[in-house]
């Protein structure tokens, strides 16, 4: 009687039976001590990393169906198809813990779902829910239009503290929400994590979870503890104020990114449960260098017994798209409600934002509007890396193009902020600010420092883009490069370039850290038994190429991506295969 190796008990009985069969036809010993056995795979001569942050070892791989079989000499092995990684380095598939990949995978469209832009940088597992918004509630319907329509990277699913705060509240959210409207969202929780979420997701700086109280979060939080949940959290603030404050608008004691971070330290004290500061960072000029406070912090929680982690990108701007540097409410009529703050009113809104320039003129000609539009500005700058680091990237003059606000109005021998004014009296007229500007309002030194801690994974924050004929996922002026770059550029610019930290302890940060900090059993290192997810690239020739200014280029290196088995980038080419899976939650009761 053949018996099943303990180490193929939770795997995929179509799986199990290969691999057991296998064992039988080529002796007693099962795969695992046998000599000339065959492969579906065979990845031959690599420097193998494999995700525990040891130093790269020797050896071949061989994979049967979707799983690696065997980590070791495999000379006398065959497999149909041969992989020659001599010089080159195989790690795990890298893992996102912050991606907005999620609304390409639910998409219609092919090519969106192929995810080419993540892909090609060793993306194989993305996490859902960012910033706490779902594609699709209930998360079930979610789970089930990512199952019927085939995604090439695996997605993990993760229920949006707002979306089950606007499922609860609707539109009425501008407050606390009572007792009862918790404990509908705790059973909202719970239906999400009874379909196989794997833990709580949230953006408490944006509507409509900013109006929410710590109280709320921590009691959403309770209900993914017993199903040994996570809370992976944008914070309410990563600067000296939040996002949607502006000087001529708090009405109270702005919230800083101190607090931020101590809000999500303190529910790890209050359920237990594994917590994630996420895309951390020490954000605007006057932030710069708050990653040594927030490194002791985050050790002292540590040292107390929680469970703390911090996820970063490796790039010194923020914001997905170019930001405009003009504080929106100097461009409505006097009757809008601009009570909402920086966000307030919101972009797109019909109709709001007509006779934008006149508003503009009219309040910059009156001295004392004047000195509160400048005063915002200088804030709004100062978030973004001050004068001498926010650059234009899009304006009717291509001459201002690639140049800082700074240096423009040394040229115009003007302030900044009438650089900023002039740009939206007389820039593009569809575009709010006249500008497409982007800010480097993060510091070389804060990532760096981050990035040394055993504790800090790797997140891209990026959405699918670069995709032809589809507005939805293309490229726009002054995109984040991210999108195409984030995981090569770890370890281009932080291992490569300023040799910050090792090889494999970037490689770790992107695999095996966010794996454990996820809960996956069988991904995130390249072990025998585990999933066939993983990367092969060059080192010498690893590089991201996406700028600010070319956003939608594709990195260098990466000669093979494979996720469950199959290859999605072979020899440096897209294949189009679908292989991703949505990997629910062990103990889930959904089909």
């Amino acid at each position: 009687m053949t018996r099943f190796p303990a180490r193929y008990s939770s795997l995929p009985l179509r799986t199990t039976l290969r691999l057991v069969t296998f064992a039988t036809l080529c002796g007693a010993g099962g795969p695992l001590g046998l000599v000339g056995q065959e492969y579906d795979i065979l990845i031959r001569n690599g420097r193998v990393i494999d995700g525990t942050g040891n130093p790269w070892f020797a050896a071949d791989i061989g994979i049967v169906g979707d799983r690696i079989v065997r980590v070791g000499n495999l000379a006398d092995a065959t497999a149909g198809r041969v992989v020659d990684a001599t010089g080159l380095y195989v790690t795990p598939g890298f893992i996102d813990l912050h991606s907005h990949a999620d609304r390409a995978l639910t998409s219609e469209h092919l090519e969106a779902r192929r995810a080419k832009s993540l892909n090609s940088q060793g993306l194989t597992t993305v996490i859902g829910g960012p910033d706490g918004r779902n594609q699709m509630w209930p998360l079930s319907a979610e789970i089930a239009s990512l199952r019927s329509l085939g995604h090439a990277m695996n997605f993990v699913p993760m229920v949006g503290h707002s979306t089950v705060r606007a499922e609860v509240m609707g539109i009425d959210y501008w407050r606390a929400a009572t007792e009862d409207e918790i404990a509908r969202m705790q059973a909202l929780v719970r239906e999400g994590m009874e379909s196989g979420a794997w833990g709580l997701g949230a953006g408490v700086e944006y509507r409509p979870a900013r109006y929410s109280t710590p109280e709320e979060v921590i009691a959403l939080a309770e209900a993914v503890a017993p199903y040994d949940g996570f809370y992976v959290a944008h914070q309410r603030s990563e600067a000296a104020m939040p996002l949607w404050e502006l000087p001529s608008t708090v009405t109270d004691w702005p919230v800083d990114g101190n607090q931020g971070l101590a809000e999500t330290v303190n529910v790890a004290r209050e359920t237990g449960i594994r917590v994630v500061a996420s895309h951390h960072k020490a954000r605007g000029r006057s932030s710069f260098g708050r990653s040594g406070q927030d490194t002791l912090v985050v050790n002292r929680a540590r040292e107390e017994g929680l469970e703390v982690y911090l996820d970063v990108y490796p790039y010194e701007t923020f914001g997905g798209g170019a930001r405009p540097m003009i504080p929106r409410w100097s461009l409505v009529h006097d009757t809008v409600d601009t009570s909402g703050g920086r966000d307030s009113p919101v972009y797109g809104t019909e109709g709001v934002f007509d006779d934008a320039r006149a508003h503009l003129e009219r309040r910059w000609a009156d001295p004392e509007l004047q000195a509160l539009i400048a005063r915002d500005i200088e804030w709004i700058v100062d978030h973004n890396g001050g004068p001498d680091r926010v650059i234009v990237v899009g304006y009717p003059d291509s001459t201002w193009v690639g140049r800082s606000l700074e240096e423009l109005g040394r040229r115009l021998n003007v302030t900044y902020q009438d650089v900023v004014v002039h740009m939206a009296l007389n820039g593009y007229p569809d575009v709010l600010g006249g500008a497409w500007t982007r800010g480097y309002g993060i510091h070389d030194a804060d990532v760096i420092n981050y990035y040394r801690q055993d504790y800090t994974a790797t997140a891209s924050d990026a959405a699918v883009s670069g995709v032809e004929g589809v507005p939805e996922f293309a490229s726009r002026p002054g995109a984040h490069p991210r999108h195409f770059g984030a995981f090569t550029r770890k370890i281009a610019r932080y291992v490569k370039d300023l040799q910050a930290i090792t090889l494999p302890f970037a490689v770790r940060s992107m695999t095996g850290l966010p794996a454990r900090i996820i809960g996956l059993e069988d991904r995130g290192f390249v072990r025998e038994g585990y999933r066939a997810d993983l990367v092969v690239f060059d080192l010498e020739r690893l590089r991201d190429r996406a700028t600010v200014l070319e956003p939608d280029l594709f990195s260098e290196g990466v000669d093979y991506v494979m996720v469950n088995g199959v290859f999605t980038v072979d020899a440096g080419e897209f294949t189009d295969e679908l292989p991703g899976e949505v990997i629910l939650r062990p103990g889930n009761s959904a089909n």
